[in-house]
């Protein structure tokens, strides 16, 4: 199950996903650049995981009509959202929405953790 929440209240503000897909959503990244030496090598710098470097890919299934226009409402009202899922609750901004019949994709901007 995954939701999506506005972060303030708001009667229609909320959606509960059944129907998504997983592979999105579990990507994560460590804080690091690297940089060619003159020897043929490289120096890195590990600065560590970050929640606010991760980015969501949330693809809906066959969402209803209704789904697709409360989401579209919310990204266009809301600078920020809530997702919470099976990797965490998460606040954040949305990103490119694209609603379709088959599958609705919205990316979402983790900006940080909630539930830890």
């Amino acid at each position: 199950m995954l939701t999506i929440n506005a972060p303030q209240f708001d009667i229609d503000g909320h959606e509960v996903i059944q129907r998504y897909r997983r592979e999105g959503l579990g990507d994560i990244e460590r804080r690091l650049s690297r940089t060619a030496t003159l020897d043929g090598g490289a120096v890195f710098n590990d600065f560590g995981f970050s929640d606010a470097d991760r980015t969501l890919e949330i693809e809906i299934d066959r969402p209803t009509k209704s789904v697709v226009n409360n989401l579209s409402r919310m990204v266009q009202a809301y600078g920020q959202l809530i997702v919470s899922c099976s990797e965490g609750c998460f606040l954040g901004s949305p990103g490119p929405f694209t609603p379709g019949e088959e599958i609705t994709q919205l990316t979402f901007y983790v900006e940080r953790r909630l539930d830890q």
